[in-house]
């Protein structure tokens, strides 16, 4: 196809008609068919008339050079660079330049520096150049390639800082000095802490910038804020010396009511950043106290004359049936930063500094102070809860009773919202104010027919703080709440009626049960078939149904739930069948088995959900074409330099990113089928494997997102063979011809889940909790076929050889503490795993032993030293006699740690472990085995506590094993307090572990001896039954 023809056909791709465009794309395909398409894509970036045609040509040449930059015609590779200078000479929109500096990253990132030098050497020229738009476009182009591809250029980063540098100067135009800080954001990124120095020279010169630029277009200095957090994150130190007109700059910024909220709001974002990152650097510099004052400026600041809170203008807009201007206010802003400041910095230090601050807003007679100054306690609910209670209860309480006594509703709002974040912590004396404050909210509601949403979010609010105390207030406020579910009241009444009356299900659980007659009453008229427009709220009174759970005898919850099934199929519509889900777990709770008659109408429907395909990416819109569905292919050896060789956006072509309806709906879905499938028991049995393969199905697709919900339904259909035991009605079926074919379909899946978010994470962990009680229940039953492939994952998952293991990012504190509970996890099903093998289970120990004894070490963490010595011990035990030939290894290892470790838990775990050891080799204990010496000292060393406890318990134990050759017993009598310690503990554990043999063993004991021992035990008075 001639270049005139494919720049037609571009164009009919920007035609609003789906038809047009539909045929344009087929027609498309077969061009690229032809290797000089690419060739003559970028003839178009420079000869095409249209600014969008020449940007089209410039996405789609990108997308197409996605992982087939090798495979470029040569002359096209070596050409482009400098059709690309040629294009960024001339272009004059914008749009196109963005398109045309992204397209310029991709070809550093795929071709390296060789590919990029005609690139470079422009950007050079043209960020120095006095015309504003050449060093914009340089600067751009600049910007994105550091971030598209840092690593290339990492060598250059002093010589980039200087260019960048020159953007920054006076009188520099906004857009240069725009993407001047953008790419030194970028720099900053990708130098890290290895130019401390570097980076620190540049914050005043930024500083004095981004003043400039805030000054001269709000918009782009706004965007530009981002180049602090950019330095925060990659390098604290550099920023440290700096912090106080950084501070200055970001609170003056915030503070400003002459300014947008968009860019007051991101100011106020970066104290919130620096907050998370470098909290007690506010300490030490003294700063907590100006940057307190400057939060409490936009916290206490009244409204603008026309410009109402956003808070109060949502309400009007809802009642009005608009939208309001939506985003986050610099008032929510300032109170998100105090949160931050309030779970980073001491409690004490901060509340030393805030409260009497606070009591001056308190007591202001301008509503908006009063108002922020509650705003502002709520916000240290997080942080600071239980210093407030410890400290400050009195105070905070009266703040919290004059808040809902005051005559603003604005104040009364923000005093509900603290009441809400604090009710946890300051029960129960929260209780009475929350008390003191309901009249006159259940008044509110009842004295007018259309009562605001405020004063329904005030008696949420309340009803939470009441909790358990509601009680004697469920009459009075069922009367009002009720009241307002009148169907031919005003509609928004109703929605909000419902709304509260969920709530309440949520606060009051059983409390309701006596009155479930008249809130069914109540629902009744609501839940009948109406005109279209009566659908949302059929749909909302039938979740408050399934928020209210289990009325006796659970008549009106069956009635609701065939309600549900029929408007889940009346329309394919989400929306409804999510609340279906809702009312099927609560009708399964209620019935139990007697769920039965249902289940032919209610799994279905969730299977079908399950096994409805995900919807397909639309084709037909202009920014989605789905040109390049060939199969990836791998760039050929040698390819400069680049490492990472998939980026996130490249990511969107390969897998298709999933959410909306669909992922909730599955998500809802997979509870609603646990949730079932664990209440029916028996009686779900014939539908329990098909459920698993069309949950477990979803394991397979490679939408991201889905690796945790599918696996909840077989965890929770685990109960019966690792649950309680079923109730005598429950008749018993062997587990595995249900139980077999998913348990290695699950865990296979699972193992090789790419990426280590949450979704993969908890995946693992509900797949390991239901294998860890699947192998406690039912072990000994499992055939080895199942129990081969069980004990490799749980083994891949101790040596981090599983994906989201390998790829994770060890820097990432929440990710460590994912990992170690997948670890956990593993580990407790590897012990029951042993209890059901034996001392079959020797050869997996054997290839565990190292990684096992390499987390002893002193530079793992406590966490990791600490489980490693638990573990060895509980496996050992496991195995019994068999693990004799593992001694001399382990005997060193945990003798070091039990003698050396600075951490008492690790030494105490490593003591525990060395008695379970000796006390399972009984005999096969031998001259070497280092216990008792080590056993000795450490009773002898450590003070009173659980180490010594533990060391006098496992010095007993090794008392049980025989003595090896050439050494004596240890001597027993008279034995130390210490040893006494440890036996009176073995013993209470035995006696708590099964009282009635207990108490069979004391009967054959002489009766003074009995009587002894029960004294010593404390058991005078308790003989217990097993």
């Amino acid at each position: 196809m001639a270049a005139p023809d494919l720049e037609q056909l571009l164009a009919e791709l920007l035609e609003p008609d789906s038809d047009v465009i539909r045929r344009a794309t087929a027609r498309l395909r077969e061009a690229f068919a032809d290797p000089q398409t690419p060739a003559r894509l970028g003839l178009l970036l420079t000869a095409a008339p249209r600014p969008q045609v020449r940007q089209l040509a410039a996405v789609l040449l990108r997308r197409r050079l996605l992982g087939r930059w090798r495979r470029l015609d040569p002359a096209l590779r070596q050409s482009l660079p400098a059709l690309l200078c040629e294009a960024l000479e001339r272009e004059t929109e914008h749009a196109v330049t963005v398109a045309l500096a992204q397209l310029g990253a991709l070809v550093l990132r795929r071709g390296g520096l060789s590919a990029w030098g005609p690139l470079g050497t422009w950007v050079q020229g043209a960020a120095r150049d006095p015309q504003p738009p050449r060093q914009e476009a340089a600067l751009l182009v600049l910007s994105a390639a550091l971030e598209s591809a840092p690593q290339a250029l990492a060598p250059h980063g002093p010589a980039l800082a200087a260019l960048c540098r020159g953007a920054l100067a006076p009188g520099v135009p906004p857009g240069p000095m725009a993407y001047g800080l953008r790419a030194l954001g970028g720099l900053a990124a990708m130098l890290g802490n290895t130019h401390t120095e570097l980076l620190r020279s540049l914050l005043p010169d930024i500083l004095t910038a981004l003043k400039e630029l805030l000054d001269a277009d709000e918009e782009r200095g706004a965007e530009a804020l981002e180049v602090l957090d950019e330095f925060l994150e990659a390098d604290p130190a550099a920023v440290t010396p700096h912090l106080r007109p950084l501070l200055d700059l970001c609170l003056q910024v915030g503070g400003d009511e002459s300014r947008g909220d968009a860019v007051r709001v991101r100011a106020l974002a970066t104290v919130t950043f620096l907050a998370q990152k470098r909290p007690k650097a506010l300490l030490r510099g003294a700063l907590l106290a100006p940057v307190l004052g400057g939060l409490l400026a936009p916290l206490c600041a009244e409204p603008r004359p026309g410009r109402p809170d956003p808070e109060e203008e949502e309400e009007e807009e809802e009642e009005g049936g608009g939208e309001g201007r939506g985003g986050p206010s610099p008032r929510h802003a300032a109170a998100q930063a105090l949160d931050a400041l309030a779970v980073g910095l001491p409690p004490e230090k901060l509340l030393q500094q805030l409260l009497p601050l606070l009591e001056q807003v308190w007591g202001s007679p301008r509503a908006g102070a009063r108002k922020g100054g509650l705003l502002a306690l709520g916000a240290l609910a997080e942080g600071c809860g239980e210093p407030l209670r410890r400290r400050y209860l009195g105070p905070a309480l009266g703040v919290l009773r004059g808040g809902l006594g005051d005559p603003e509703s604005s104040v009364r709002g923000a005093a509900a919202f603290a009441l809400r974040s604090l009710a946890e912590c300051l029960q129960p004396e929260v209780r009475a104010v929350a008390a003191e404050a309901l009249p006159a909210a259940l008044a509110a509601l009842k004295g007018a027919p259309g009562a605001p949403p405020k004063a329904w979010y005030i008696l949420e609010s309340l009803l939470e703080g009441l909790g358990e105390g509601l009680g004697p207030w469920l009459p009075a406020v069922l009367e009002a709440v009720l009241g307002a579910l009148e169907p031919s009241g005003p509609p928004r009444n109703v929605e909000l009626g419902l709304s509260a009356l969920h709530s309440l299900a949520s606060t009051a659980g059983e409390q309701l049960q006596p009155h479930a007659g008249p809130i069914l009453g109540a629902l009744t008229p609501l839940l009948q078939p109406g005109p279209p427009e009566s659908r949302p709220r059929r749909l909302q009174a039938l979740g408050v149904l399934g928020a209210l759970g289990r009325p006796e005898p659970g008549e009106g919850l069956v009635a609701a739930l065939e309600l549900g099934l029929a408007l889940a199929a009346e329309e394919d519509e989400p929306e409804g069948r999510r609340v279906m889900f809702v009312l099927a777990g609560a009708v399964a709770e209620a019935l139990g088995e007697g769920m039965g008659p249902l289940l032919p109408r209610v799994v279905p429907v969730l299977l079908g959900v399950l096994r409805r395909p995900p919807p397909a990416a639309d084709s037909e819109a202009p920014d989605s074409f789905l040109l390049f569905e060939e199969e990836e292919e791998e760039e050929e050896e040698g390819a400069e330099p680049m490492e990472d060789d998939v980026s996130e956006e490249e990511e969107e072509l390969i897998e298709v990113e999933v959410g909306g309806a669909y992922a909730q709906e599955v998500t809802e879905a997979c509870e609603a089928l646990g949730e079932v499938a664990e209440h029916s028991r028996a009686a779900f049995l014939p539908y329990l494997e098909p459920s698993l393969e069309a949950a477990l199905g979803l394991l397979q697709l490679p939408q991201r997102g889905f690796a945790a919900p599918p696996t909840r339904p077989w965890g929770a259909s685990a109960w019966r063979w690792g649950g309680p035991p079923p109730p005598p009605t429950v008749r018993p079926s062997p587990p595995l011809p249900s139980l077999g074919p998913p348990l290695p379909w699950s865990a296979r899946c699972w193992r090789w889940r790419r990426g280590a978010g949450e979704g993969a994470v908890g995946g693992g962990r509900a797949a390991l909790g239901a294998l860890g009680r699947v192998l406690e229940g039912a072990g000994p039953a499992l055939p080895p076929a199942l129990l081969a492939p069980i004990g490799r994952l749980l083994a891949d998952v101790i040596k981090g050889k599983v994906a989201c293991l390998e790829d994770a990012d060890g820097g990432d504190d929440e990710q460590a503490e994912a990992e170690a509970e997948l670890r956990e996890l593993a580990g407790e099903g590897l012990v029951a795993l042993g209890g059901a093998l034996g001392g079959a289970l020797a050869p997996l120990f054997q290839e565990l032993l190292p990684p096992l004894l390499a987390a002893l070490g002193r530079r793992r963490s406590v966490g990791e030293r600490s489980w490693a010595a638990a573990m060895l011990g509980e496996v050992g035990v496991a195995l019994g006699g068999a693990v004799a030939p593992f001694l001399p290894r382990l005997g060193p290892a945990l003798g070091a740690a039990a003698a050396r470790d600075p951490h008492p838990e690790v030494r105490s775990n490593a003591l525990f472990a060395m008695g379970r050891l000796a006390q399972a080799a009984g005999p096969a204990l031998d001259a070497a085995w280092p216990g008792r010496a080590v056993l000795t000292q450490a009773r002898a060393r450590e003070g009173p506590g659980r180490v010594r406890d533990n060391a006098c318990g496992a010095l007993a134990r090794h008392g049980g094993a025989a003595s090896p050759a050439g050494r004596s017993p240890t001597p027993v009598c008279p034995p130390p307090p210490e040893l006494e310690a440890g036996v009176v503990g073995l013993l209470r554990d035995v006696w708590g572990s099964c009282p009635t043999a207990f108490e069979g063993g004391l009967a054959r004991l002489p009766p003074s001896g009995a009587a002894r021992l029960r004294q010593a035990l404390g058991l005078a008075d308790a003989p217990g039954t097993c």
